[in-house]
């Protein structure tokens, strides 16, 4: 079944000021209006139709912006849905807001730069994009996507140094990167390091093989958030998904999550070593586990990311799942690649030649 919906970022000029439009959802979510096309109606008029409907405010179309594809179960009937949204850049005619009560809970202007802190807060991953995409057509160079906070800075050699560490930390709080990815034994060193700082401490979990036991990989966990990790990759039971023991995969990554408590969980699946099929089942596992984060690589396997994986991996999670691209990434033109594709979080070790548009220097994590 497929379901077709549009709508769009709203955007006002009022005394001279630039303000974007955003609805608060029943979840306490900040998200865009948007809702079903109804027979015999253009794209553009449901985006119309949808934002006067839920905001009362009249616009008109600009330009399209972006298309957003996933899938859900329908708890109704049971049925996988393909859904369908068309974004559109929507120029406010009027500027009152009557917030349609029975659907959401409240309708803010907000200025650009408060719309893109909302929404990395309090908003869906798909709709990041999006309003990225709305700025850059509106030529807010300055508001441009901050591409830094997509980042884990990542330093994974087994002979990284105290000094290494140290340089890592502190390349991370002058970029303000997302966070340090460093191996468990450099945790406490990077908590230390970045003690103040909005910078996270990003540790990994039964890496590089992901062929310890879920004990062993729960207990890592346990320690490496007790010494200051905010985030943990974790390395799927890859071995577990081609014998076919979907249960083992499951409890492998469950063990994880509920040993990180409040620490954020990424599964890497090492897409190099799976099929299309089997990278799809790994993906539905994670969720139903209870992760954040799909990841794409370790950097130390075969192969890495590629837009078709990201691409892939993201249809299978839905829009509200994080996905993190990682391995090979080593200049801007395909991080942001990844990030069109679905990635909302990029592992590399070319962080700074990333974000500043360089030739990337020497290579690997």
């Amino acid at each position: 079944m497929k379901e077709v919906s549009a709508g769009g970022v709203v955007f006002s000029r009022r005394d001279g000021q630039l303000r974007l439009l955003m609805i608060e959802d029943r979840f306490g979510k900040l998200s865009l209006a948007k809702g079903k096309q109804e027979p015999g109606e253009t794209l553009e008029q449901t985006a119309l139709r949808e934002i006067e409907e839920e905001t009362g405010v009249r616009g008109k179309v600009i330009g399209k912006l972006d298309t957003v594809s996933y899938t859900y179960l329908n708890q109704s009937t049971g049925e996988t849905v393909q859904k369908e949204v068309h974004y559109f850049l929507i120029e406010a005619l009027t500027d009152s807001l009557t917030p349609q009560t029975e659907e959401i809970d409240a309708v803010h202007w907000f200025a650009p730069r408060t719309a893109l802190e909302q929404q990395r807060s309090r908003g869906y991953d798909n709709n990041r994009r999006v309003l990225e995409a709305a700025l850059y057509q509106l030529g807010m160079e300055e508001e441009k996507m901050n591409i830094n906070k997509y980042i884990d800075h990542t330093l994974l050699k087994p002979d990284a140094t105290a000094e290494m560490i140290d340089r890592l930390c502190s390349e991370a709080k002058q970029y303000d990167f997302a966070s340090v990815c460093v191996n468990p034994t450099w945790v406490r060193r990077a908590a230390g390091n970045l003690a103040g700082s909005d910078v996270k401490v990003c540790t990994v979990i039964g890496f590089p093989l992901g062929a310890t036991t879920p004990e062993a990989k729960a207990a890592e966990t346990r320690d490496a958030v007790a010494n200051g990790a905010g985030e943990v990759d974790m390395v799927l039971n890859i071995g577990a998904l081609k014998s076919g023991d979907l249960e083992l995969v499951k409890r492998d990554v469950a063990a994880v999550v509920e040993a990180a408590g409040d620490a954020l969980v990424k599964v890497i699946l090492e897409t190099g070593l799976l099929t299309d099929e089997e990278k799809v089942t790994a993906c539905k596992l994670c969720v139903e586990a209870g992760a954040h984060y799909v990841k794409t690589s370790t950097g130390f396997g075969p192969g890495g990311a590629t837009v078709e994986d990201i691409t892939l991996m993201r249809k299978a999670v839905g829009p509200d799942f994080g996905v993190k691209a990682s391995g090979g990434i080593r200049d801007r033109a395909t991080a942001l690649a990844m990030i069109e594709a679905g990635a909302t979080r990029i592992g590399a070790s070319a962080g700074i030649a990333i974000v500043n548009g360089d030739a990337p220097q020497g290579s690997g994590y």
